[in-house]
């Protein structure tokens, strides 16, 4: 028998053969990289094929994350969570080749509602190895408003919430469970077809972990997974280990939550480093609010996660061997910990960027050497839905807008991307225009947005979009009109974010979250989003 059989079997492959080690740990991720890229490839929506608002993850049989793509860190750090839940609700002998679970709900491990994640499982020679699982973000599922991303006051109305449901079994798609679904959302065709899309991407992951295993054979492809977890968390333990031990607290208050004036909701945290572990503590965060910031505790430990990530380095290979040492804290019923029926969709895009923002900030005051300033906080998202009378249709349209990100000791923020928790491309304003009733009157830097320092933060963008029909639905959900993204080691505060409405009635100032918005031909929606804090003290500059 082959001799790296065995050493999987119980051995350490890691040790005995890293060089095939390397060669399939490399392969995991490639995996997955190439699901995401057949799903991008065969999906209905912009926001998939052009934007790649969607995530990739290979599990061993326990649900640790074992391979991940280059996705959406919101997405990815919730893995875990989400495998879990599917697990509970459908315990792992009762799983077949070819079945499929598909779930949403924010309080069984999933993200946001707009969110749709499909487990299937992947088997060798008999054996249950693993699962594959897609997070693909639907550009709606129904609701109050289209895109499902907009102010109401508890989930029922952000849409169809879905626990895990076998929707695949033994390869047969459940009919009458995906009618089911379609019929609770706007163009359910398109829909459908981004379903679809991750049905392939599925088949090519379980087709290339199967071909791993022949290759390699299934001893060996176990033995890897079980030795990346154990190398990332000794990477992880080797660099915090270098690091000296700290106590440090932050908090800041977000902007609201949309609907109550009043509402100052407060995240806090209290970050512990002791040796080579972690503790992150959001006791005294806010309770629950009205509007829809509230973060489920799948959304909070992703923050951490990514936080911890970039505090040790981005070269450790992400996984869930990396978070191991990691406590998290965070009380159920706050908007850290968001319990049934609080509202959650802005999670994921505002209050998830605006939490590492406040974890990097604590860091700051012990380590400012190695963590960011703060970012422009958001994902700052838009909406748009209604009947194209052009192309006889209707249609929904979801969008990310970038912004600036903080500088760091070794040089100056981005301008105009996604940063942190989001990593979606820009969406191309001449596809937009082609395919809705709109049109676009600038998309530009903010001149002066970016925060000054010795290096100076990213900065913001300015996004104005006009109708040309009557009778289209806008929603926004942003952050930082009212606190700044933070300046670490002296450098200054970025700029704030401003959102307006601008028609025949004249000019109305939005608030960072508001909609939906009923707007007319001719209204502009503009979108300006907040610069990136700077790092260093200004009269250092050169």
């Amino acid at each position: 028998m082959d001799t790296a059989v065995n050493r999987g079997q119980g051995g350490s492959i890691l040790e005995d053969d890293p060089v095939t080690f390397e060669v399939v740990k490399s392969a995991l991720y490639a995996i997955c990289d190439e699901m995401k890229s057949v799903i991008m490839r065969t999906s209905f929506s912009p926001l998939l094929s052009l934007s790649a608002d969607l995530s990739c993850v290979i599990l061993d049989r326990d649900c640790n994350a074992i391979a991940q793509g280059v996705d959406i860190p919101v997405h990815l750090g919730a893995a875990r969570f989400t495998a879990l839940a599917a697990i509970r609700a459908f315990p792992r002998d009762g799983w077949r080749d070819g079945d499929g679970v598909l779930l949403n709900d924010p309080y069984e491990g999933g993200t946001h509602l707009p969110d749709m994640s499909l487990l299937t499982p992947v088997f060798a020679d008999g054996q249950l190895i693993g699962f594959a699982l897609s997070r693909i973000h639907w550009p709606d599922i129904g609701g109050i408003a289209a895109g499902s991303s907009s102010v109401c006051d508890e989930i029922i109305k952000e849409g169809l919430r879905i626990p895990p449901v076998r929707i695949i079994e033994a390869g047969v798609v459940r009919e009458d469970v995906l009618r089911l679904i379609l019929a609770n959302v706007r163009v359910p065709s398109d829909r459908k077809g981004d379903f679809q899309a991750a049905l392939a991407g599925h088949a090519r992951a379980t087709e290339r972990m199967r071909e791993l295993c022949a290759r390699y054979g299934v001893d060996v492809i176990t033995g890897v997974m079980r030795d990346t977890l154990r190398y990332s968390r000794r990477l992880v333990e080797a660099r915090l280990r270098e690091l000296p031990d700290a106590d440090v607290s932050n908090e800041e208050t977000m902007d609201g939550d949309g609907i109550d004036p009043q509402a100052a909701p407060v995240v806090k945290v209290r970050i512990r480093k002791s040796g080579t572990t972690m503790s992150f503590d959001f006791t005294g965060s806010s309770p629950c609010v009205r509007g829809p910031i509230n973060a489920s505790l799948p959304i909070t430990s992703a923050a951490v996660y990514y936080t911890l990530l970039s505090f040790v380095g981005g070269d450790i290979a992400p996984n869930s061997g990396v978070y191991a040492g990691i406590e998290i804290i965070a009380p159920a019923g706050t908007i850290v910990h968001a319990t049934y029926p609080a509202p959650v969709v802005a999670s994921n895009t505002e209050t998830a960027n605006r939490m590492v923002d406040i974890l990097m900030g604590a860091l700051a005051k012990a380590y400012p050497e190695i963590v960011s300033a703060g970012s422009y906080g958001s994902a700052c998202v838009y909406t748009l839905g209604g009947f194209d009378p052009i192309r006889n249709r209707p249609f929904v349209h979801y969008e990310t807008i970038g912004g600036g990100m903080g500088a760091t000791a070794s040089g100056g923020g981005a301008s105009g991307l996604r940063v942190h928790m989001g990593n979606t491309m820009n969406l191309p304003i001449e596809g937009v225009e082609a395919a809705l009733p709109v049109r676009f009157l600038n998309y530009e830097i903010v001149p002066g947005s970016a925060g000054k320092g010795l290096h100076q933060g990213g900065s913001g963008v300015r996004k104005t979009v006009e109708t040309l029909v009557d009778g289209i639905e806008a929603s926004v959900l942003g952050e930082r009109t009212r606190s700044p993204a933070r300046g670490v080691s002296g450098g200054s505060d970025g700029g704030l974010a401003r959102f307006r409405l601008i028609g025949a009635a004249g000019d109305k100032e939005l608030d960072s979250k508001s909609g939906p918005h009923f707007l007319s031909k001719g209204d502009r929606l503009e979108m300006m989003t907040a610069g990136g804090g700077g790092w260093g003290k200004p009269e250092k500059s050169i």
